[in-house]
């Protein structure tokens, strides 16, 4: 009880710590997985964004976003797993039986919110985090996991936002966006990249430089 306690404290001040580092705390990232949650905890900055602890497989993910808008995201519903339109790759990747809800945003966006225990919980934060968005201060980020493909990434990059970040395990010169991750070389996609990405990414520089 005693560590778990000290644990919280010394996250704490980390995070008051790495606050001062950064100029503004109002954007809001949308993610195609749990790296927002990671950098909203890193500098102790609530949830602006319902873009946390959840995770979008590419394909929707690249749709969602070349089509972004914050009217989209409040039209949810949910779906059984097995309705999934990804359910062979959930099978594949042993996360089919794990009781979690999955979301659909417009009838087409699937949002597999692994984090959560049931679809009451996962709505109730989803809507109450859409309020918090600050359209005009909007990161998307996106990374080479999950059924991505090469194609994606050069069209993510391409969109028309200011700000947009992507990790991949394949270094794509061509791609300005792009942040090499050389840990994931040989495994052919990136995964838990905010475990390494403080390594070739200042987060500070990028946030203080969001437009």
């Amino acid at each position: 009880m005693r560590i778990e306690f000290a644990r919280k404290i010394e996250k704490f001040v980390k995070a008051k710590i790495n606050r001062l580092f950064i100029k503004e705390d109002d954007f809001s990232i949308i993610s195609n997985n749990c790296w927002g949650t990671f950098l909203y905890k890193k500098y102790g900055i609530p949830y602006k964004s319902p873009f946390v602890n959840l995770l979008l497989f590419a394909p929707d993910y690249i749709k969602l976003v070349k089509n972004f808008s914050i009217e989209t995201l409040e039209k949810l519903s949910f779906i059984e797993h097995s309705e999934s339109k990804f359910k062979d790759e959930l099978i594949r990747i042993g996360i089919y039986e794990d009781n979690y809800p999955i979301g659909v945003i417009d009838q087409k966006y699937e949002v597999h919110f692994l984090h959560y225990k049931t679809k009451e919980d996962a709505y109730d934060k989803w809507m109450r985090r859409i309020k918090r968005i600050n359209p005009n201060k909007l990161v998307f980020k996106f990374s080479d996991g999950d059924l991505f493909e090469e194609w994606m990434g050069k069209e993510f990059c391409n969109l028309p936002y200011k700000n947009k970040i992507m990790f991949t395990s394949k270094e794509l010169p061509e791609v300005d966006c792009n942040v090499y991750l050389p840990e994931f070389a040989s495994k052919g996609r990136v995964r838990d990249e905010w475990k390494y990405s403080a390594k070739y990414f200042n987060s500070n520089d990028f946030i203080n430089g969001l437009k």
